[in-house]
């Protein structure tokens, strides 16, 4: 029931008017308005059981004049209601609803306002402060007082069916991307992001929204399993890299598209100590998919890149959380020893060629020393510019001193020409970053 087709409304009656004062508003507005609908709001508000309905779906404690002002605002300029105050919290839930079913220029933020607003109002109506202040303008307007508490709980739970149904309309009148976000919006604030339970109403909304969702999410679902069997496919195929970068993005737009649909539920049942099951299947698929790349494959750009998405997108399924956090971690380790081995190729490349070439000619070997020597320099002021840490500059180092080592007695092995052979040596006790060396 809207404020303004409440039967208090129609009659411009008061919850304090007596059963005379009714009888002869209906009277009255019988010659402006249709006199059936007149006669229905008498008879609803003459008896006591009927009239529970309209007392509860109206302005409780409030006074006919404020009534009246804020009646006024709820016509004028509903925007306004936000702002109203010093209300009980069945009475700013109702004038709350009935703005809401008014707006006419509004955005998902705008919603999103309201709908809390709505939602936390009702959360805070209590079922005996409510009989308490129904029965004392019963009292006044000699109506029998409500001595049944169920009665009276029964009609706040269709109040809380009237609400959920003014804000799907609302939510209807958004765009379906505006919809996503004035629900994901709503939970995110009313649950601290999943931190806290929020009040009924944002559950019912959910759970609203996940029915109505559901045909997206299970045809996206399938896409998204389509998707991740090609791909594994690909990489399986040994399909080069620029084939595979379209079809890893496109999975990732598809997953995360999912996944910004999905967000009010994933919040919601993170709010209540759960995991979403859709979630946790969608971002399993899209798990192993990354595992088996790196793992068969070593193809650990795409991993990292699949593993980042996952992160990003369910950070409130907390299964998923945890796991795509320890892969990130792992994968990164990976990522930094790759990175840092790759600092050390140029070095590792130069020693390798002059080792195999002492081997093949150890008489040439004192020419291999001195190429390690001429070159080993610039090598290392290279390494040093990227910043590796100590250990790798070491590393690098000690690869320098072994292999000079290597080619002096190789080379005063097979000559038995040792000055030049302590020359290497004295250079190779430059490089050697420890006694062991």
């Amino acid at each position: 029931m809207d404020l303004l087709e409440n039967p208090f409304h129609i009659l411009t009656a008061s919850p304090r008017d007596n059963r005379r004062r009714i009888m002869e508003l209906a009277d009255e507005r019988s010659l402006l308005l249709d006199s059936s609908e007149c006669m229905e709001a008498r008879s609803d508000l003459t008896n006591p059981r009927k009239r529970l309905s309209a007392e509860v779906a109206w302005l409780p404690g409030i006074g006919p004049k404020r009534a009246g002002e804020v009646l006024l605002l709820l016509e004028s300029s509903p925007t306004g209601l936000l702002a109203v105050d010093k209300l009980s919290s069945i009475a700013r839930a109702n004038l709350l609803a009935a703005g809401l079913a008014r707006l006419s220029d509004h955005n998902a933020d705008d919603i999103a306002e309201w709908i809390l607003e709505i939602a936390w109002a009702f959360e805070n109506i209590d079922p005996e402060e409510l009989s308490v202040i129904i029965n004392e303008e019963r009292v006044v307007s000699g109506f029998p007082e409500v001595t049944d508490l169920s009665a009276v709980e029964a009609e706040i739970q269709e109040r809380r069916r009237y609400y959920r149904k003014v804000i799907k309309s609302a939510l209807n009148n958004l765009s379906a991307k505006e919809l996503v976000e004035a629900v994901t919006g709503a939970v995110e604030s009313a649950t601290d992001n999943g931190e806290e339970h929020g009040p009924i109403l944002i559950a019912d909304l959910v759970d609203s929204y996940e029915v109505e969702a559901q045909g997206f999410l299970e045809k996206e679902e399938a896409n998204i399993t389509a998707l991740v069997e090609r791909l594994r496919a690909a990489v399986d195929a040994e399909r080069p890299d620029a084939v595979l970068a379209p079809m890893v993005n496109q999975l990732t737009q598809v997953v995360k598209n999912w996944d910004n649909v999905a967000q009010p539920i994933q919040i919601s049942t993170k709010s209540r100590g759960l995991d979403h099951d859709a979630s946790r299947r969608v971002a399993g698929l899209v798990r192993n998919l990354a595992i088996h790349m790196f793992n068969e494959h070593g193809k650990l750009d795409f991993s990292q890149q699949l593993t980042s998405m996952l992160q990003e997108a369910f950070a409130e399924v907390g299964e998923v959380a945890e796991r795509t956090a320890e892969d990130a971690d792992a994968l990164g380790e990976i990522a930094e020893r790759r990175k840092l081995s790759q600092l050390l190729d140029p070095i590792s490349d130069l020693c390798k060629t002059a080792l195999e070439n002492s081997e093949k000619h150890p008489t040439s070997a004192d020419r291999e020393a001195q190429k390690v020597m001429n070159t080993a320099p610039q090598l290392i002021a290279n390494l040093s510019a990227s910043k590796p840490g100590v250990e790798i500059l070491s590393q690098g180092k000690d690869e320098i001193a072994l292999t000079l080592m290597h080619c002096a007695v190789v080379y005063g092995n097979k000559t038995e020409k040792w000055k030049p052979c302590i020359a290497f040596l004295e250079e190779a006790l430059k490089y050697a970053s420890s006694q062991e060396v």
